[in-house]
């Protein structure tokens, strides 16, 4: 088991009811290592792999992330380039930081709903044999942005 993202709260007062779509967007996710799946929580801090994936746990769904496995190339091989030469038309590097946009619609007009704030809780699972051999402690996802974003 990796270590959880777990959000500071997100003041919901200034969302309006009015939406027809919210997103979860999480940006710069780390997918060199293992392959795993991402769970989130809305409103359970305490969440972690181990959790009941009900409403009642404030499961709101899943995604996964197709992991690397590691590097095998020479020292640098799997470096990403910090910058690129403009008008640069090759693809980007394979392990450039992932993104990935996940519906939470329904959660969200639920969490609305009942009112207060909203906390977000990400926990990686990783379901290989090469999970055992994880750090409980380890920040498997890389995670460095989760924004809630809500179309009109």
């Amino acid at each position: 088991m990796s270590a959880a993202f777990v959000s500071r709260p997100i003041a919901l007062s200034g969302v309006g009811g009015g939406f027809h779509r919210a997103d979860l967007v999480f940006h710069g996710l780390d997918h060199s290592g293992p392959s795993y799946e991402v769970r989130i929580f809305f409103n359970n801090r305490d969440a972690n792999a181990d959790t009941p994936l009900t409403e009642k746990e404030g499961y709101v769904r899943s995604f996964y992330l197709f992991g690397h496995g590691g590097c095998a190339g020479q020292p640098g091989h799997c470096d990403v380039p910090e910058t690129r030469r403009p008008y640069d038309v090759r693809p980007q590097h394979q392990l450039t930081p992932a993104t990935r946009w996940v519906t939470v619609t329904d959660a969200t007009r639920k969490a609305l709903a009942a009112g207060g704030d909203l906390t977000v809780t990400a926990v990686p699972v990783v379901t290989s044999a090469s999970a055992a051999k994880r750090d409980e402690d380890e920040d498997l996802m890389g995670l460095q942005q989760m924004s809630l974003v809500t179309y009109d």
